[in-house]
């Protein structure tokens, strides 16, 4: 498993540079950058000091979705408030004892951990391409940290618990699989009667549990054919009874 460090659209390149430096200082090794809004410059080398072999094996992409579509669990890391239903609703913070956070470290695929713009963070849009997002805690006052300090904090948070664990490896389900899984679970929903805002509010809850959860494939698998036969039948049921009614 490797976690992926994903600065996206980085504007400064010491922030590039001392990254790079804090992934080192933590045992992290995978940097990818988002359409990077900035070069390297003899800037990035000072804040990287002894880790320029991150800044070798750094990987760049042109856009966000194409890099998502490579993973199979994305965390955002969001200061903005939430409200239930909304963009950044699993939402766990990064000081606290949540399972959640634990859990990454027992995920056997591939995850990255997302890290906005110096200037305004993830948007709304970005986030929702996140399985989970996570925050740290700060002064009502004040909430937005510099970007290396963000990830100094909460690499050092995932160290911590790292050395304390006895990992217990499983295959997380893939990407795909969640897609399929809440797919036929909005199908389910379809036949049962709820109205359409209902159905959308049951079905962004669905996904948040999906994320909070680190379901696996073997799971997955089982929930769906839960709902696939339940769409099935219900659908079947519903079409008897209005052909009944027809014959009336």
């Amino acid at each position: 498993m490797s976690i992926k460090i994903v600065l996206v659209e980085p504007e400064t390149p010491g922030n590039i540079g001392a990254t790079a430096r804090v992934m080192k200082n933590f045992d992290f090794s995978d940097l990818i950058l988002i359409n990077p809004q900035t070069s390297l410059t003899s800037e990035t080398y000072q804040f990287a000091k002894n880790a320029q072999d991150v800044l070798e094996r750094m990987t760049i992409y042109n856009s966000l979705e194409e890099f998502t579509r490579k993973v199979s669990y994305v965390v955002g890391t969001t200061a903005k408030t939430c409200s239930d239903g909304g963009p950044t609703n699993v939402r766990v913070a990064v000081s606290s004892h949540h399972q959640s956070l634990t859990n990454l470290l027992h995920f056997r695929d591939d995850l990255a951990i997302l890290f906005g713009r110096e200037s305004y963070g993830l948007t709304n849009e970005e986030i929702n391409l996140c399985d989970m997002t996570i925050h740290i805690p700060t002064s009502e006052n004040y909430r937005a940290l510099n970007l290396a300090q963000a990830v100094a904090i909460i690499l050092y948070s995932l160290h911590i618990r790292r050395g304390n664990l006895e990992k217990e490896k499983y295959r997380g389900a893939k990407r795909e699989e969640k897609e399929f899984l809440i797919k036929w679970f909005a199908k389910a929903a379809s036949v049962l009667g709820f109205s359409e805002r209902k159905e959308e509010i049951l079905v962004r809850r669905f996904r948040n549990i999906v994320g909070r959860a680190f379901v696996s494939g073997r799971e997955a698998h089982s929930l769906l054919a839960i709902f696939s036969r339940t769409y099935n039948r219900i659908k079947r049921c519903n079409e008897l009874l209005k052909q009944e009614d027809q014959e009336k």
